[in-house]
C-alpha cells in the first residue's frame, strides 16, 4: 500500500518531467532553426521568442531541481521541509509556466487577429481568457507562498480556475483557427500528406496545448487524491508544449519561403504565416 501511495504521489510528476525534457530538447532545436532561417524578423518577435525560451529553460531547470531534491536527496527523508514545504524551485517553476502560457496565448491572439479578419471580439475574448489564467495563477502562487505548503497546489480554489481559464483560452484559439482554415479554399485539410495534416491540426492550431490544459482542468476537479497527483504530469509538460507550438508556427513559414518545400505545401496554403514578421 505504501508503494502505491508513493507511486501516485511522485510517479506522474516524474513522467511529466521526463517527457518535458524531450520536449525541451525539441524546442531548443526549433529555436536554433528559427534564428538561422529568419534573421530578418522584427526585433519584437525575436525578443518574445527568446524570452519564451529563457523562461522555458528556467522551468526545465527548476523541474530537475525539484525532482532531484525530492526523489534523490530527500529519498530517505520524511521531514516537513523536504516533503510538504513549498520550495523555491517549485514556486519558480509554476511562475515561469504561467508567464510562458500567457505570452504564447497572446501570440496566438495576434495570429487570430490576422487570420480571422481582425475580429476585435474574438481577439479580445482570447486575450481576456489568457489574462484571467495569468491572474488566477498569480493568486494561487501567492496563496502558496503565504502558507509555504505544497498541499495548497491541490486545495487552492485558484488552481482549477487557472486550469479552466487556460483551457477556455486554448479552446477558443483551436476552434477559431480550425474553422478559419476549414473555410479556406486552398483545400488545406484535404492534403494526402499525413505529416503536414497532423502538424496543422495538432500543433499549429494549438490542439496540444488545449488538450494539456483540458486534462489539467478535468483532473483538478476530481475528488479522489489520485486525480490531484495526476495533474503534475501535464503540469510539468505544459510550458514546453506552448513554446514548441509557437516555434512550430514561426518555423512553418520555411515551407513557404524555401522553394525545395513547394512540393509538400503550396504557398497559398499558409495565407497568414508568411506575414508574421
Amino acid at each position: 500500500m505504501t508503494d502505491v501511495s508513493t507511486a501516485l504521489k511522485w510517479g506522474p510528476g516524474f513522467v511529466g518531467i521526463s517527457i518535458g525534457l524531450v520536449m525541451y530538447g525539441v524546442s531548443v532545436c526549433q529555436y536554433l532553426f528559427y534564428i538561422m532561417a529568419f534573421p530578418r524578423d522584427r526585433r519584437l518577435i525575436k525578443c518574445v521568442v527568446l524570452l519564451v525560451l529563457v523562461l522555458d529553460t528556467i522551468n526545465t531547470v527548476t523541474s530537475l531541481s525539484f525532482c532531484c531534491r525530492t526523489l534523490v536527496l530527500g529519498r530517505w527523508t520524511t521531514t516537513y521541509a523536504c516533503v510538504l514545504q513549498l520550495s523555491w524551485d517549485l514556486s519558480t517553476n509554476l511562475g515561469s509556466r504561467f508567464v510562458v502560457s500567457f505570452l504564447v496565448q497572446c501570440f496566438y491572439a495576434h495570429r487570430i487577429w490576422m487570420i480571422c479578419g481582425r475580429s476585435k471580439l474574438l481577439t479580445g475574448t482570447v486575450l481576456l481568457a489568457a489574462l484571467a489564467a495569468l491572474v488566477f495563477g498569480t493568486l494561487m502562487l501567492q496563496d502558496m507562498n503565504n502558507t509555504r505548503d505544497i498541499g495548497n497546489l491541490f486545495t487552492s480554489p485558484y488552481s482549477p480556475a487557472n486550469a479552466m481559464a487556460s483551457a477556455i483560452c486554448d479552446g477558443l484559439i483551436t476552434t477559431s483557427i480550425y474553422i478559419s482554415l476549414r473555410r479556406s479554399h486552398s483545400g488545406l485539410l484535404r492534403k494526402e500528406n499525413r505529416v503536414t495534416k497532423l502538424n496543422i491540426i495538432f500543433i499549429q492550431t494549438g490542439m496540444i496545448t488545449f488538450l494539456s490544459s483540458l486534462t489539467m482542468t478535468i483532473l483538478s476537479y476530481q475528488n479522489k487524491p489520485a486525480g490531484e497527483y495526476f495533474t503534475a504530469a501535464p503540469g510539468f509538460m505544459l510550458s514546453k508544449a506552448y513554446s514548441n507550438s509557437m516555434l512550430a508556427i514561426l518555423n512553418a513559414r520555411n515551407l513557404v519561403d524555401n522553394p525545395q518545400q513547394i512540393s509538400l505545401v503550396a504557398p497559398s496554403e499558409f495565407p497568414a504565416l508568411a506575414t508574421i514578421r
